[in-house]
């Protein structure tokens, strides 16, 4: 991966992103001065959709700089993933509905403070073309957590019966 810091249009704005070697963004935080932050996790969700590329006066950060920033710009939703973890332990059954495609996966809305990752292509291969869409309501089981990005990592997923939650 690729970490950069780009200055924004704006004079207090700064943007951090992680990137592959395609300009794939995976973790983005938009910086407005320095009492406000968004992420490209919940609650925010504000990730570049379009290749990022390396202009003339961004920054080339090591991973420990990038992930210094990161922890900074998500320690005001700490307290909301503790919840979530401790809600939905490791072999638990959950359900919710598509809320995106991100480069991770699907990611799953659950709660309004709860969202999951899961593998797109697995998805896709156990789910008819037309209920790949975000609304439609997916259940699988909790597998893991991903600790940088704040959300359950769930499998086994499937389109819900009836398709409500």
């Amino acid at each position: 991966m690729i970490y950069i810091e780009a200055a924004g249009v704006e004079e207090d704005d700064m943007y951090y992103f992680e990137i592959d070697e395609n300009g794939t963004a995976y973790r983005q935080i938009s910086k407005h001065g320095d009492l406000h932050s968004e992420v490209s996790t919940a609650p925010d969700f504000v990730l570049c959709d379009q290749e990022v590329f390396i202009e003339a006066g961004d920054r080339i950060l090591t991973k420990e700089q990038f992930d210094f920033e990161w922890q900074q710009a998500i320690k005001p939703n700490l307290a909301a993933w503790m919840k979530t973890k401790s809600q939905y332990p490791p072999g638990s059954p959950v359900s919710g509905e598509i809320a995106m495609f991100y480069p991770q996966g699907s990611i799953i809305r659950l709660s309004n403070n709860a969202y999951a990752v899961t593998d797109y292509n697995k998805l896709r291969d156990r789910t008819p073309a037309q209920y790949l869409y975000p609304g439609y309501c997916v259940e699988g089981v909790v597998a893991d957590y991903d600790e940088d990005n704040l959300w359950l990592v769930i499998e086994d997923c499937k389109i819900k019966e009836g398709n409500t939650i």
